[in-house]
Order: structure tokens, then sequence, then C-alpha cells
């Protein structure tokens, strides 16, 4: 897991290394525009253990989560299973030199599936702020069928494994490390484990909490951290999409994959554009 992590960050350091003050940020989950492109040309495709490696440093714990890049600054979480904190860091994206180390939460370690982690929730920045998203589990344990009957499912799913149930946890922090606000907007229970990356939309960061409970898609303020709208989701199953949002047809639309349906939804207030049936399954 760790070298994965910091092979993924020196990619990152490498994009355009001859002109770094016009190197395109990567501010948030699969880069600024949320499709993983990058409009700078002569990207480097390859390393190996010698080759194209501007340096490395060791992180500790454990995050699937992606770093993000702002200027000079790399933010990345990670967990560290042994004292149980969540942990944000910024580093320097010339040299690799840890700037700050902010503990966002400790808290009780959920169960997880086996490919995921405890920090697999990739920051977002907005140039101002960066905001982080964990699970902050109460320390309870229910086993998965309980937690599929308390949402009105009564289909027998992953039944003895144990849950973790907790609450959406989501702070921001300014670019010196100083945190701005934290909240918990909502509950999540998932035998899966936890991942929502947050997405920054005009004035707010919208997060997706697919869950196997009383699911729901919430926006919360950037600069204070209060739920501004918060809608259900209609079959309350776990996933892990990320809202993308486009403008489509004349409309603003942030569409969501997940909870065995497609849909589209105003992410100003959160009222519903459309709704397909489908894929089935519980979409990552």
């Amino acid at each position: 897991f760790m070298r994965s992590f910091l092979f993924i960050i020196l990619g990152l350091i490498l994009l355009c290394p001859i002109k770094p003050l016009q190197a395109e940020d990567w501010p948030g989950w699969r880069g600024p525009r949320g499709d993983g492109t990058s409009l700078e040309p002569n990207i480097l495709t390859k390393w190996s253990q010698k080759d194209n490696i501007a340096w490395k440093v060791e992180v500790p714990g454990v995050g699937h989560a992606s770093p993000v890049v702002l200027g000079n600054a790399v933010f990345l979480v990670t967990c560290d299973e042994k004292t149980k904190e969540r942990i944000l860091l910024c580093l320097d994206r010339r040299s690799g030199q840890e700037i700050w180390r902010r503990v966002v939460i400790r808290a009780p370690l959920e169960a997880i599936h086996r490919l995921n982690s405890r920090a697999s929730s990739t920051p977002a920045t907005d140039g101002m702020y960066v905001y982080v998203s964990f699970l902050e589990p109460t320390g309870k344990v229910v086993p998965a069928e309980v937690i599929r009957k308390q949402s009105g499912d009564l289909r027998a799913n992953n039944a003895g494994l144990p849950v973790h149930p907790g609450n959406m946890c989501i702070a921001a922090y300014d670019l010196k490390g100083n945190r701005k606000w934290i909240a918990r907007p909502g509950g999540f229970a998932s035998v899966w484990g936890y991942c929502a990356n947050p997405v920054v939309h005009e004035d707010t960061v919208i997060i997706n909490g697919d869950h196997d409970g009383e699911a729901y898609i919430v926006a919360l303020s950037r600069r204070t951290g209060k739920t501004l709208w918060k809608v259900p989701r209609k079959n309350r199953i776990r996933s892990h999409c990320t809202p993308l949002i486009r403008k489509v047809n004349g409309k603003t639309q942030m569409i969501v994959a997940g909870s065995h349906s497609i849909v589209s939804y105003d992410p100003r207030d959160g009222s519903k554009h459309w709704f397909t049936v489908g894929p089935k399954g519980r979409a990552v």
C-alpha cells in the first residue's frame, strides 16, 4: 500500500518539471475536470526504481487516496492504524519535504473490504482550503444484515460480516494547516468501509453518502461547513462513485452513478433533473 501511494506522488511531481509555475494543478479526484485528463505536454509515462525519480519519501500509515497538487504543495491523507489517527499531510512538491501534518480525527478503526483502506477519499482544494473526508466510527459493531434491515432492505447481504457504523466527517484546512471547520453531515455504515471524495462546486463541497442505510447526497458551505442541502438516495445501497458536474443541454447537471441508478441533480439545490434505473450492483 505504501509503495503504491509513494509512486503516485512521484508521478505527479514529474508532470511538468521544466515550467513548474505554469503547470496545471491537480486539485481533486481525477484532476481539474474530473475526467483524469491533463493538458500538460511532454508528460513522462514510464518510471522504474531508478529512472525519472525526482525524490522519494516515506508516508506514515496506509491510504489509497490520490494526492492532490496546488502550486508547490502536495496534499495527501493517510491512516496510522497503530494510533488510529486519520492524517492530512502537506509536502513540498519540489523536494518531498513535509511542510506540516495534521491529525483530523482519532477514532476506532472500521471494518473494510480487503481492497479498501481507511484513508481512501481523495482530498479536494479550491486554492484557499483543503477539504478532507473520513469515516468516524462510533466504536459500535453491528452485523451487516442488521444494517440492511434497518434501511428497509430485507435481502441477505454479507450476512455475519461486521460493520462499524459512524458519521461522515468532513473538514477544511487552510494552506498553512489551520483547521477552519469540521462537520458531520450524516451517518454512514457499509460492510466495505468508506470512500467519499469531496467535490468542490461554486460555494459548496458536495459528498456522495451512498451506504447501507439511509443514504443521501449532501452539500456543505465551503466557508463554514454548514449543510446547505441534503437529498435522500432512493435505493440505500453502498457505492463509492464521485459526482460528475457538467453543463449539458443548457443545464448544470451533477450526474451520479450508484444505488442501482444514474441520476442527474442540480448541484445548486439538489433538485432532480432526471433518473434512470441501473446498472445493478454496487458501483465504485
